[in-house]
This record gives C-alpha cells, structure tokens and sequence, in this order.
C-alpha cells in the first residue's frame, strides 16, 4: 500500500522546530517514537531497534541524536523541550528498555529502523520506518502489513482476520457510506488479513466508532493524530505541481514567490493566508533568536567546535578584515549551527545539518537595515516553495544524496528568499535558486567523528555566501541557462552515483582522516547498548 505524498512547506522544507544535531537522525526518530506511543498506552517494556549494517544509522545513531530522538519520542518529551537532552536519565527512570542491534535487515534504505516493541499483556509491535529527509519520515511496515504513514493525517487502522474478497467489498462499502473527507487504503496479509488504513484531515474516530457492525467485525484499532506541524488534507486542489506551471502562473497574474507560496501551501493544508503568514513569522522569530543567542556565546561539552561566531566582529574591530554583508552571513550562519551544537533551539531549514545557510544569509543581508518580520516571513516562504520541487523530486536526505542535498538545497532556498526580500520576481528567484544549486552539486557528507560540526561549519557558510552570489547574479540579469527543474534531475543523478561512504556514514573523506580518526575514538568511547548481530 502507498499513497502519494505531496510536500508541504512546513512540513517537509522549513521545520521542525527541534533541538538536536540532525533532522534526518533526530527529528525522525522522534516522530517515529511519538506513532509508537501512541499506538497504545505507552505500557511497553522493551523496544528492541534494529539499524543494517550497510546503511548510516549503524555508526551514526548516537553521534547524530537519533538515541536521543527515538527516546524522546517513546518517553513523550517534546523535542523544544530542554529536558530532551537528558533523555538518558528519563529512560533510567522508566518502565522500559531501548537496545540496539546492528545486523542484517531486508529492507535496504540508509536510513532504516525496524523495530519491535513488547508489552506485558497483549502481543508485540513491529514496525519497519524509514527516515527521508528533513525530519520527514514513512512507516513501511506495521505488524507485516504494507502501509504508507508519514505522521500528516488522522489515522485510524482496523485489522480484519482472515476476510475473503466479499468480506473486503462490504467492508469499503460500509466504511464509503458512513464516512466522507477521507482517504482509505487496503493491506492484506499472506494469511488472509486485511488491515484498512483510514486518512483524514481531522479526526474521525468517533464517526468510524458509530459505523453499525463495523467495530464488531474489526478485531484489533489503533488510532494515531499528526506528529507534522500541519496536517494534510484530503483532496488537494494544487494551483501547480512543476517550475514550469508556477513561473507561467506567476507572469500570468503577476505574483511574487511568496504570493505563489502562499496559494500552494494553502491548497495542501487547508491554511488561510493569514494563518500561513502567521506561522512563518512564529518560525523566523525562532531563527532570529537563533543568531542572537548564538552571538552570545554557546557552552556544550560534546562537541568539536567551540563558540566562533563573535570572532568576525573581534576581527572586524580590531581592523583585520573590513566589514561587509559577506561577513556578517558568516557571522550569522555560525551563530546558528553553534546554537544547534549546542542543542538549542533551531529551525531545520530544510535540514538541522544545513540550518545557517537561509537564517544566516536572509538575516545577513540586511547589514545594518532594519528587520521587518512580515518581510522577513515572505522570504522564508519564497525560500519553502522553491525547496517543495527538491522534496517532491529528491530527498533532504544526505544518506542519500550527499550535502549537496542539505546545504545544496539551503543555497537554492536563501538564493530565492534573497530575491523575494529584494523585490525581485518569482522568475529571478527560480533562476537565483538554480545558480546556487549548479554550484553545489557532487558535495559529499562527510562528517567528522558523526558530529554535525566539521566540515558542516563550512559547509553552510559556503551556501550562504553562494546563495547571496547567486542572488546578485540573478538580479543582474546573468544567464542561468540549466533551468532549475533540470538542476535537481542533475543532483538526483548525481547523488545516485554517490558510494555510501561518502553519504553520511562516517566512513569517507575527512571522517577517515588521520586526525577524523581520532576524534571519532575522542567522542564517541562512551558506553552504549549496540549489540552486532552475527
């Protein structure tokens, strides 16, 4: 069973709100762990978690928060919550274990989890989830059954045993005429069991609870609310789905990216514009908070880097270097992924590995202008739509593409967020965004000691500066010539040609350094629950 995801600003390009050290590790396992407790009361006892021995999770689980994620998730700490970084002593303090098994596993996805959770009285779950990028995640898998859940709708999934091809009609016959505003799908087992998965944009389950005969029949229910930041609707009215179909829509009735960005996202959320408006804004004040604690200096004991953002004003004041926009984007990219570093609050923009490069370039750019929040928000949403056609065509995901899909990916949004605050047009900014992209494409994740640190740093301040580059490129008329839709068929060829081990595991470029070597022994000799499975 799959359905078709269409990706929202929010959901899949700016967001979540999250601390920790990456969106793909962190973030998803957190919503994972979030549909696990909800699948009943939270009674378990054990959760045994399975990462394959091929794929990123198996060296990078603990470097890249995915412990602390998946914890948060099954204990119900929120991941803006500061007690989330104590996740160790919570889970010391629960009624469950977590144990980590590194083997072989069918399903073969760099990111993959399968897990199976036990219970004191009733039999076990066992899901098969996969991380997808920026937070975004898919259970493939529930108790055997093939299923497509992606945490952005009420669901409700009643399983049916052993039901013949007669039993199935009455049953979506049943369902079809008391319900309405809804998706449902079908799964059905080796043995003959049926699992119904039901989709909608609100809740529904008292509705499905007073269906005549339904609840009788069904032998086992769970329920599970949106883990997203919005919830999806069901049926979507799309003003477009390609480049092509926005710029021509734009030149037609002469709107801006974020008029274009507004429109779509209200189609795949139900949003007015004003809530649109208002929750980006909530966003960018995250962001903005960001930079400045960053600027004040951050503390964290696990990691490489320590504070450096203050030292281009030190530099600056003391005449070493003259001031510039170029170095006020360092400045502020560095703010936050120190902020990031140090678990504090930031904004996965698509990526927490590539978090500075929009924050840091819009924010930079205004040097001494003064910061209007309204302005600011449109730029953060001309910045979402132009990554909705890397989601809906790639991935955010560096296990799959490399960086040049998280801090590529940021470059391409900051590119078309600067035109937008500029006042440029909708096409400027797709062209700006395919300037920045082209710049960055081949750009392994190789990250030192699985900490999102070295080389990210400098990978998004390279993005940033890129996307402001690329911008004034733009504005001055020069020629793109690969159309932004071609750039990311480019970049998906070219990630798919990537080796693994330069796509997040640790196991290439800097991270097998001599020196990559011993930081990796340096930060990551504490004791764990990894068992290697042979």
């Amino acid at each position: 069973m799959k359905s078709t995801h269409t990706p929202s600003i929010f959901n899949d390009v700016i967001g979540p709100v999250m601390r920790g050290p990456s969106s793909s590790h962190t973030a998803a396992a957190h919503r994972i762990g979030s549909i696990i407790r909800q699948a009943g009361s939270p009674d378990f006892t054990n959760v045994i978690v399975k990462f394959d021995k091929t794929g990123s999770l198996a060296t990078t689980y603990l470097g890249q928060g995915s412990a602390l994620g998946l914890a948060g998730g099954l204990l119900g700490l929120e991941m803006t919550d500061p007690e989330i970084v104590n996740y160790e002593k919570h889970l010391e303090n629960s009624n469950f274990t977590i144990e980590y098994i590194i083997t072989d596993i069918d399903y073969k996805h760099p990111n993959a989890y399968q897990i199976s959770v036990r219970y004191p009285d009733r039999e076990e779950l066992n899901i098969l989830a996969i991380s997808t990028g920026g937070g975004m995640f898919e259970i493939v898998e529930w108790n055997k059954f093939n299923v497509s859940l992606k945490g952005d709708f009420f669901e409700n999934l009643l399983l049916f045993q052993i039901v013949n091809a007669k039993d199935i009609s009455e049953i979506e016959l049943t369902i079809n005429t008391n319900l309405s505003d809804f998706k449902l799908y079908k799964s059905q087992d080796i043995n003959g069991n049926l699992l119904v998965t039901i989709k909608s944009g609100s809740s529904l389950s008292k509705e499905i609870e007073n269906i005549p005969g339904l609840s009788e029949k069904s032998n086992q229910k769970f329920e599970l609310i949106p883990v997203m930041p919005v919830p999806s609707v069901s049926e979507m009215n799309l003003p477009f789905t390609t480049v092509d179909e926005m710029l021509e829509l734009a030149s037609n009735k002469d709107l801006s990216l974020s008029d274009l960005a507004i429109m779509y996202e209200s189609a795949r959320t139900g949003l007015n514009t004003s809530s649109i408006l208002k929750k980006m804004e909530e966003i960018v004040l995250v962001i903005k908070n960001s930079i400045d604690e960053g600027l004040k200096g951050t503390h964290y004991k696990d990691r490489i880097l320590g504070a450096q953002s203050t030292l281009i004003e030190t530099a600056e004041k003391k005449g070493l270097i003259h001031k510039t926009i170029n170095n006020t984007i360092i400045a502020y990219t560095t703010a936050i992924m120190e902020v990031k570093s140090s678990m504090g609050l930031i904004v996965a923009t698509p990526t927490t590995g590539s978090c500075g490069v929009v924050g840091g370039a819009l924010f930079g750019s205004l040097q001494e202008e003064e910061f209007d929040l309204k302005q600011m928000g449109r730029a953060f949403l001309a910045a979402g739509i132009t990554g909705v056609f890397i989601a809906r065509k790639y991935t955010f995901s560096a296990e799959e593409g490399g960086c040049q899909v998280e801090t590529g990916s940021g470059a391409a949004m900051a590119a078309a967020g600067l035109i937008e605050l500029n006042g440029g047009s909708a096409k400027q900014a797709i062209e700006a965004a395919s300037m920045a992209l082209q710049n960055e494409l081949g750009l392994v994740c190789d990250p030192v000691a699985v900490r999102v640190e070295v080389p990210c740093l400098g990978k998004n301040i390279m993005a940033a500066t890129n996307a402001l580059n690329s911008s004034i490129m733009a504005l001055a008329g020069y020629n793109v010539v690969i159309p932004y839709n071609e750039v990311i068929d480019a970049m998906k060829s070219v990630g798919e040609a990537l080796p693994s081990t330069l796509c997040c595991t640790g196991l290439g470029g800097l991270a097998q350094t001599p020196t990559g070597k011993c930081l990796y022994q340096k930060f990551n000799d504490k004791k764990n629950t990894l068992k290697f499975d042979d």
